[in-house]
């Protein structure tokens, strides 16, 4: 009796040591690795050839085959940070020429066996979502080191050529004061100031980007702000084929910040969503009450953007428009202002089908 004791005491072993090597090998791919656990499993057993095993993990599931058709099932929940996620199980086959199987009860061993591979699986699978949330992390941190690069850089160019520019400017403006003046030459000067004028506009957006103007703090519904400024777009979108749909929340509470620079991201975000839609669609603009603050979300249905370009939506001067079509600043000031204001910009978009923007802004 010890001697068939140990023998299943060895295949148990030998089974878990298998699975604790998966567990810890990072060379293969999760389903790889689930699949090799549960081809495992059965070997434990007094006749593999008569046990099938199973993993339902969230909504997939890996398994030996046959495994459908085994009865007398024995299982295990696989726990990740308190929640159920899926189970381990096996179950009893009758199979060729062996005898029936009639197992009712599993011993303690291979319960214990069971037990354990649920552990196994949930470390696994906490492990995996681990590195990928901290992959994720790194990557914003990443990004958001090189937008705060950027952002110096470009305010420092910005307060060089401001001045410059005034000096252009006020002599432009003097000089086409001047009486007498040949036509052409008027007309040269007022290229000039109109030429000054826009890239002191363009020097704006950057400091605003680079967040060298403070947020005028005040208490600002986003709902009115929407209703006060929807109408000047009205006419431009009917113009483009574009309906204009409004979802807003009556229960939206109101956020500290610059009415001004709210009302600039939301320009700079309809504006791009209306250049993605060139030949008409639908442009959805939302408000909502959600954990912890409030969310504006503007919707459209698009172009979308490519996979390879969406880390670089958010820099300054990027933009895929052709030279006259823009400056590359509006969603860069989006990320500026919002990042001043101690929220959170996210972008949901698929090439083809259309692109969500998510602010979401602290009460």
């Amino acid at each position: 009796m010890k001697y068939i004791e140990l023998l299943e005491k060895n295949r148990v072993l030998s089974c878990l040591y298998k699975i604790a090597q998966m567990a810890v090998d990072d060379s293969h791919s999760f389903d790889t690795t689930m699949q090799t656990i549960i081809d495992s499993i059965p070997q434990a057993f007094e006749a593999p050839e008569k046990i099938a095993a199973g993993i339902r993990l969230d909504e997939n599931l890996y398994q030996t085959s046959e495994f459908d058709l085994s009865q007398n099932r024995y299982g295990k929940d696989i726990v990740v940070n308190g929640n159920v996620r899926g189970r381990v199980e096996v179950g009893c086959l009758n199979k060729g020429k062996t005898a029936p199987c009639r197992k009712k009860v599993y011993s303690f061993e291979e319960k214990k066996l069971m037990a354990s591979a649920a552990r196994k699986v949930a470390i696994i699978i906490e492990r995996r979502e681990t590195n990928t949330k901290k992959t994720a992390l790194e990557e914003q941190l990443r990004h958001a080191d090189r937008l705060a690069t950027i952002g110096q850089l470009a305010a420092g160019m910005a307060h060089e050529l401001n001045n410059p520019l005034g000096d252009i400017l006020g002599f432009a403006q003097l000089a086409s004061n001047y009486p007498d003046l040949p036509e052409p030459v008027y007309q040269d000067l007022v290229k000039i100031v109109k030429s000054t004028l826009y890239a002191r506009e363009v020097i704006k957006k950057v400091l605003l980007f680079s967040r060298q103007t403070q947020p005028r703090e005040t208490r600002t519904n986003l709902n009115n702000l929407i209703e006060d400024w929807v109408d000047f777009i009205e006419f431009r979108c009917a113009k483009n084929n574009i309906e204009i749909v409004l979802k807003m929340d009556p229960k939206l509470l109101p956020v500290i910040g610059d009415p001004a620079q709210l009302n600039q991201v939301l320009i700079n975000l309809v504006v791009n969503a209306i250049h993605a839609m060139p030949d008409g669609g639908v442009l959805t603009i939302k408000t909502a009450v959600e954990p912890g603050g409030v969310s504006l979300f503007v919707k459209d249905t698009g172009i979308g953007i490519k996979e390879d370009i969406k880390d670089k939506i958010f820099l300054p001067f990027f933009t895929t428009k052709e030279v006259d079509q823009g400056t590359g600043l509006g969603l860069s000031v989006v990320y500026g202002i919002i990042n001043e204001h101690g929220g959170t910009v996210e972008v949901d978009s698929h090439a083809g089908k259309g692109s969500i923007f998510k602010i979401k802004l602290k009460c």
